[in-house]
């Protein structure tokens, strides 16, 4: 999708809605973003939100961080309440969220831009944050941002410049409780995303509890480390068969423990490094490491280690020992801001080893956990392309969608009116 379609599609919106710049909405206060330099982590201090926080529209702080009250007081303007939008202004710029009861008086970081609408205003927050979603908006930011590939950033002038439809309020409304029929099923299916992972650590570390040999990381697996950069997504299609590149990103942001195609590919060469399916793919961030199981052959980039398990029992065992012991493998950090892995220092790191029979037996129940989460994400995705065919069917027409609706998304909207 191209800057010229999102300006055609704008350009035939319902003869009876506006069109207006983000910035001049009625709003509580300038749009603005958050804390540029929080200091270090304070146990029950205030919490602070960050980019990575906000997936798949809605706030869910991974590990919440938080700050101490003098800089909480410092930056009041930044504090968040009930219905304001927030939007991600580093790596997956546009994504945005509204702020619930449980986040109230929290605290942003630099990397998210707070939106505080008027409640008398034309525009609900949850309309905005759905037109921040579209694929149109992500397409108009990521145009707009600006720096490295694993920082892109969008500046607060850009945001504020944000064309945003505003419909009519009760049309609006309308398409809104649709949305609400479909987030509530997507959330479910979020919950089962996180949740049945977690199900295998905590039988990992039932299995993992007393009585094993302990083992290093180098005895266990082929370790390597990613040297590539990852190419401009806006760059010049490859000229030929290419594989993905995995960016440390992209690890950190997986909701998933399974990672597909990134959609950055690389041209496959003789001197390019390919890790095969199935590989354990390990990046760093504050607090601990996230590893992520890659379902197809990718190319390492910069920051990220390679694990290559010897069997595929090996692998599970692995996979949740790195998640389990997450935060004491943040040490094999290095670089000046901590965000490469040691190749010589995880390799040394020691997990425990079970019997083969232990890690087969492991395995047979994470297998079926992982399964159940990646159906879940399938679903999350199928909920999102209906969202994304919806919205463009009421920007065409202004109607929302009925339960007598057009027959395209009729069986559909039925099933999801049938939740209520």
């Amino acid at each position: 999708m191209t800057t010229g379609r999102v300006e055609e599609r704008l350009r035939a919106l319902p003869p009876d809605w506006m069109l207006v710049p983000l910035g001049d909405l009625p709003l509580q206060s300038p749009v603005g973003y958050g804390i540029t330099r929080p200091g270090p982590h304070v146990d029950h201090g205030v919490g602070m939100l960050r980019a990575t926080d906000i997936q798949g529209g809605r706030v869910r702080p991974d590990q919440a961080r938080h700050v101490s009250d003098q800089v909480d007081r410092a930056n009041e303007r930044s504090r968040i309440g009930v219905g304001d939008v927030l939007v991600v202004m580093v790596g997956r710029v546009g994504e945005a969220a509204v702020v619930t009861e449980e986040f109230a008086g929290w605290n942003i970081s630099r990397t998210i831009g707070r939106v505080s609408l008027r409640e008398e205003g034309p525009v609900d927050p949850a309309w905005l944050s759905a037109w921040l979603n579209s694929s149109y908006v992500r397409t108009w930011c990521a145009q707009r941002a600006t720096g490295s590939t694993l920082q892109r950033t969008l500046n607060l002038a850009a945001l504020r410049e944000l064309p945003v439809p505003v419909p009519p309020r009760a049309q609006a409304l309308e398409f809104l409780r649709l949305m609400t029929v479909i987030e509530e099923k997507a959330q479910v299916d979020a919950e089962i995303v996180g949740t049945a992972p977690a199900v295998a650590d905590a039988w990992f570390r039932t299995e993992a509890a007393e009585g094993l040999r302990r083992a290093p990381f180098g005895e266990l697996a082929r370790i390597s480390v990613g040297v590539r950069m990852r190419p401009h997504p806006e760059g010049l299609e490859p000229a030929g068969p290419s594989v993905p590149v995995v960016a440390p990103a992209d690890i950190l942001q997986s909701e998933l423990a399974h990672l597909g195609d990134t959609g950055t590919g690389q041209v496959v060469t003789e001197d390019v490094p390919l890790c095969p399916p199935g590989s354990l793919l390990v990046a760093v961030r504050e607090g601990g490491v996230r590893v992520v199981v890659n379902d197809v052959a990718v190319v390492p980039g910069r920051g990220v280690l390679v694990l290559e398990p010897w069997s595929e029992d090996d692998r599970y065992w692995l996979l949740h020992a790195i998640r389990c012991h997450a935060l004491e493998l943040a040490s094999t950090a290095q670089g000046s801001a901590g965000r490469e892995i040691s190749h010589r220092a995880f390799a040394g790191a020691a997990v425990p080893w079970a019997p083969a029979e232990v890690r087969a037996r492991f395995a047979a129940v994470a297998g079926r956990l992982h399964g159940r989460a990646r159906t879940a994400a399938q679903e999350v995705s199928t909920l999102a392309a209906l969202r994304e065919v919806l919205l463009e069917e009421f920007l065409a027409t202004g109607a929302a969608p009925s339960r007598g609706g057009p027959a395209r998304g009729g069986g559909v909207q039925e099933g999801l009116f049938a939740m209520e």
